[in-house]
C-alpha cells in the first residue's frame, strides 16, 4: 500500500505495529488521514489505536480496513472513521485519500 500511495504523490508514514506508528507520529504534524486495520494482532485493536490518534488530533480522519465490517470487539466503528472492506482496490484507497483531502477538517472543499 505504501509504495502505491507514494507513486500517486502522497507522503506516507508506514508502520507494521501500532507501537511503531505511535513512535513515528510522536511530535509530528497532524496527518491528513490514518488507515489502520481493525485487528492488529493479539491484544491490539485498531479501534484503540484510533482512540489514541484522536487523543492527539481530534479531527483526524481515520479509515479502518477489515475483512469483517460488523462490530469487532463488541464495539461499533468510530463514527469519525470510514471503513474499507478487504480486499479493496488501489483506486478505492486513492478515492478515500482524496475524500480526506477534500474534507472541511483537512481545510479542503
Amino acid at each position: 500500500m505504501t509504495p502505491c500511495l507514494q507513486e500517486h504523490g502522497y507522503e506516507v508514514v508506514g508502520a507494521t505495529t501500532a507501537e511503531e506508528a505511535v513512535q513515528r507520529l510522536a511530535g509530528a504534524p497532524a496527518p491528513l488521514l490514518a488507515v489502520t486495520d481493525v485487528d492488529l494482532g493479539v491484544g491490539h485493536s485498531g479501534i484503540e489505536f484510533a482512540d489514541w490518534l484522536h487523543g492527539q488530533w481530534p479531527e483526524l480522519d481515520v479509515t479502518f480496513a477489515s475483512g469483517r465490517l460488523d462490530r469487532p470487539s463488541g464495539r461499533a466503528f468510530d463514527p469519525r472513521g470510514t471503513c474499507l472492506g478487504k480486499p479493496f482496490s488501489l483506486a478505492h484507497l486513492i478515492e478515500r485519500v482524496r475524500d480526506a483531502q477534500a474534507s472541511p477538517a483537512a481545510g479542503g472543499a
